[in-house]
C-alpha cells in the first residue's frame, strides 16, 4: 500500500510515517515511479510501536526490541 493509504488506516500522518522510515522502525520499497509501497503486515509493527509509545518505551528502545 502506498503512504497515503497507510497514514489513513494507522492514523498516523505521513511525516511520521517517513519519520519511522528514517528512524528504521518501518520499512518501504520503492516503486519504479518512486513512490514508497509498504508491506501489509506494516500495520501490525505500526500498532506495536504506538502501544510501546503509550507504555513510556522512547523509540530507540522500541527499535532495538524490533531489531
Amino acid at each position: 500500500m502506498q503512504i497515503g493509504e497507510l497514514a489513513a488506516r494507522s492514523g498516523l500522518s505521513t511525516d511520521t510515517l517517513r519519520y519511522y522510515e528514517r528512524q528504521g522502525l518501518i520499512d518501504a520499497q520503492r516503486s519504479g515511479n518512486g513512490y514508497r509501497r509498504y508491506p501489509a503486515d506494516v500495520e501490525t509493527r505500526l500498532a506495536l510501536i504506538r502501544l510501546a509509545q503509550g507504555l513510556g518505551f522512547s523509540l530507540a528502545e522500541i527499535r532495538e526490541v524490533l531489531g
